[in-house]
């Protein structure tokens, strides 16, 4: 039998809430009533230091306090001092996953929490409470509060949410107010970009053309992008990424990290011009995949490599003995199967330490441990962390390299940790243990978030879900992270291992047996991915080795629920190493096709192994769907380029394909309001279909707010 089953598809991924990934979410009530201060505040400075035993890097913020709700006689001066974990000293920089991160004029509400952090400061020190969980972003040109699950339209009527839940008097201090900046010139227009597909933290360039963007961009404008670290908001650009400025041209380099931890993600993209004015394009830009830069305190970007770290010209892991034990073989197997699928997907020379240690914290030491979090305890609301270390050497300006890499995993959560990957096998509200080690190297491995439900590096998991192949964007930015040039100076890039032996790993002595529920490293599939061609879509999979396998079953459809057999192909019945898989679909459908894997044993039984998309024929849109996510009772539909005489059928499904809604248009109906009121918050599918010829003519994960 083929150990599998893959949640890859886009549309089978049910999230019970909208989860920033590797967190849960807190609700907003605890968030405010554990909070012991509550100010709305604009951040002035930062700078970061080492913690007293040198073993990591904080970053102190100062906070200028422009109202206070909660806590009022726990400060004493108008300004704090707001730790966050990772920074930059020197040549040393320390980036912590799904953590918050702040960048000099950030505004919004900050809910703390003394800080118990070891730090050469004299003053007094505040957290936030559960990390991004106690940061909500204002963004004042949009009237708009950010939050990675409590995001409001409107801070004035958050402010009265606050107030009502902590039912205290609020005070105002003297100076400037956090108020949304009124209209004082023309708003920018966007009328296009291109390309509307590329990947973030690549340099890659966007053109944007339009009018009202202002001769230069000033101190104020910015090109704003949808942030894949939050669950709704944009964030500003750096002056960094800018490359030109007109009043009818843009050419920006889509970032992966800004001082705020931005990451460009899949969305509408904004024009912010230098009088504060806003204006939201009409089409979505594809963000693929993005791979984490580093940036220094001036704003300035870096591409750092991964590179040789041990003899064998790769990185060793080492199990911490929290995890690995002759009593806790599950844990240690599931994080090692992870490991073994990023090893077979992109040759990342990965490997496992033979014995464990007793250091069961993240500390900046030259181990790079995989450990559950009893010496480093995780803050509310966090699955799990990885932190990654740097460092950097200078020939012709600044070159940084990985230089440990520290998984650290919360043991207070119900883990499945069983080799049998089906959802339905799960223990009502568990996680997959899995997953989150998979989605955690992948931040290892320098990827960062995307906004795409069905990716192991989107930031949403919740519980009954599993994510544990990449898809196609992934595995091409795994790639991209492994193909940089080497620096100039520095050690040499990591020597990738050859892919027959990605499955040829060895376990320490303390966890090398099988568990209650998992065998020691059991085998499965690792890829599964399609490619668009002139002569048509290549499909490709791949499995680290099979058990009385009898074949395969290639199903396609045009709309993720109606499938149709195309092929079926032998498997072998048994192997232990890795074996790929091609068939070429020379007929694919124009537009969206959707393909399905399954597997077939010799006894007869069947296992779905995962479902993937890939667009065929002109990637030019015809329809428009915006704004996405909706907050409001409709959403706008903008057609163009469509049949003279056709009409169009809405459609909104759930992710499983049941309808919530349909409506026909009237014929060369070239813009529709779609009506949500009745609809409850969540991920919806909506589908246009040209009911001419029955064509799919554009889908759309859509969230309701």
């Amino acid at each position: 039998m083929l150990r599998f089953f893959s949640c890859l598809a886009l549309f089978f991924v049910l999230l019970d809430t909208p989860l920033h990934a590797q967190l849960y979410e807190l609700p907003f009530e605890e968030i405010i009533d554990r909070s012991a201060l509550i100010v709305e505040g604009r951040v002035l400075a930062r700078e970061s230091l080492w913690d007293n035993q040198h073993h990591n890097i904080y970053t102190s913020n100062t906070i200028q306090i422009s109202r206070i709700f909660k806590g009022a006689n726990l400060i004493a001066t108008g300004t704090l001092q707001v730790i966050t974990q990772g920074g930059i000293v020197g040549n040393t920089m320390h980036r912590v996953s799904e953590s918050v991160e702040y960048g000099p004029g950030d505004v919004g509400l900050f809910c703390l929490l003394p800080s118990e952090r070891d730090l050469p400061l004299t003053q007094p020190i505040w957290e936030n409470y559960g990390s991004p969980h106690g940061f909500f972003q204002y963004d004042l040109a949009t009237n708009h509060v950010g939050h990675p699950f409590h995001s409001f339209s409107g801070i004035t009527a958050f402010r009265e949410r606050v107030r009502q839940q902590t039912r205290l008097p609020e005070y105002l201090l003297p100076g400037e107010p956090l108020e949304s900046k009124p209209d004082l010139r023309a708003t920018p227009v966007i009328s296009s970009f291109t390309p509307t597909s590329l990947t973030a933290g690549t340099q890659s360039e966007l053109t944007i053309s339009g009018s009202n963007f202002g001769a230069t961009a000033g101190a104020n404008g910015a090109v704003r992008f949808q942030n894949s670290n939050t669950a709704s908001g944009y964030f500003d650009s750096e002056a960094f990424d800018i490359v030109s400025w007109s009043d009818d041209e843009i050419v920006v380099m889509v970032p992966s990290r800004t001082f705020s931890s931005g990451c460009a993600g899949t969305g509408t993209i904004q024009v912010r011009n230098s009088m504060n004015q806003t204006g939201t394009s009409s089409g979505t830009l594809t963000v693929e995949f993005a791979h984490s830069n580093v940036m220094d305190s001036d704003g300035n970007k870096y591409q750092a490599r991964i590179v040789e770290n041990n003899p064998a010209g790769g990185m060793t892991f080492t199990f911490s003995t929290s995890l690995c034990s002759s009593g806790n073989q599950d844990a240690a197997n599931a994080f090692a199967r992870a490991l073994r699928n990023w090893r077979c997907a992109s040759s990342v020379n990965w490997e496992i330490e033979a014995a464990t240690t007793t250091v069961n914290g993240t500390f900046d030491d030259g181990i790079n441990i995989v450990t559950f979090d009893v010496g480093s305890p995780l803050g509310s609301g966090i699955l799990g962390q990885t932190t990654s270390r740097y460092s950097a050497c200078s020939s012709s300006g600044w070159n940084w390299w990985v230089v440990e890499v520290d998984v650290n995993l919360n043991n207070s959560f119900t883990w499945y940790y069983c080799d049998n990957p089906n959802a339905g096998n799960m223990p009502a509200g568990s996680y997959d243990f899995q997953s989150v080690a998979f989605h955690e190297l992948g931040h290892g491995h320098q990827l960062s978030h995307i906004i795409d439900a069905s990716a192991v590096m989107h930031r949403s998991i919740s519980n009954n879900t599993i994510k544990r192949t990449l898809n196609a964007n992934e595995l091409a930015g795994a790639n991209y992270s492994l193909s940089l040039s080497p620096n100039p100076c520095g050690p040499d890039l990591m020597t990738l291992i050859n892919p027959s032996d990605c499955t040829n790993m060895t376990m320490p002595a303390a966890c090398d047996d099988a568990g209650p529920c998992t065998l020691s490293l059991p085998v499965e599939l690792v890829a599964f991915s399609g490619t668009a061609e002139k002569s048509g879509i290549r499909l490709t999979w791949a499995t680290a080795s099979e058990h009385n396998n009898a074949y395969f079953t290639l199903e396609r459809a045009a709309d993720a629920v109606h499938f149709s057999e195309l092929t079926r192909i032998p498997g072998v019945i048994s192997s232990a190493v890795l074996r790929q898989y091609e068939f070429m679909d020379a007929q694919p459908l124009p537009g969206l096709n959707y393909y399905r894997l399954r597997q077939t044993d010799l006894d007869g039984s069947e296992s779905l192994l995962g479902i993937i998309a890939v667009a065929f024929g002109s990637t030019q849109e015809v329809v428009q769907v915006y704004p996405n996510p909706v907050s409001s009772e409709a959403f706008f539909v903008q057609t163009k380029n469509i049949p003279a005489g056709a009409q169009l059928e809405f459609t909104l499904t759930d992710l499983l394909g049941n309808r919530i809604r349909q409506i026909t248009t009237e014929p060369n109906a070239g813009a529709f309001v779609f009506p949500m009121e009745n609809i409850a918050p969540g991920a919806y599918l909506f589908f246009v279909y040209n009911l001419d010829n029955r064509q799919l003519l554009k889908e759309t994960l859509l969230l309701r707010q």
